[in-house]
């Protein structure tokens, strides 16, 4: 989901992210405290593409760590030879 007030996700690292999400959800429920309906609403559309961004990430580095060669991380203690 694009939503026309925030910047391109993808340059964000993830701690930049969580900060966001953590702003966000403050504002969140103020604006819901003070009857700010509207703004509410702007505001769970951009949580919802900051969270979409966050899945895609975690689903990519699924992904590699998947793909990539299995280690059992004992290769570099024995030495034969």
């Amino acid at each position: 989901m694009f939503h026309p007030l925030i910047d391109d996700l993808t340059k964000l690292k993830d701690q930049e992210l969580e900060n966001k999400i953590s702003e966000l959800t403050k504002k969140y429920f103020t604006a819901t405290r003070l009857g700010q309906g509207l703004a509410a609403n702007q505001i769970v559309m951009i949580l919802d593409s900051i969270k979409m961004e966050q899945e895609r990430r975690r689903v990519e580095a699924a992904q590699k760590a998947q793909n990539s060669p299995k280690r059992d991380g004992f290769d570099d203690l024995i030495k034969i030879g």
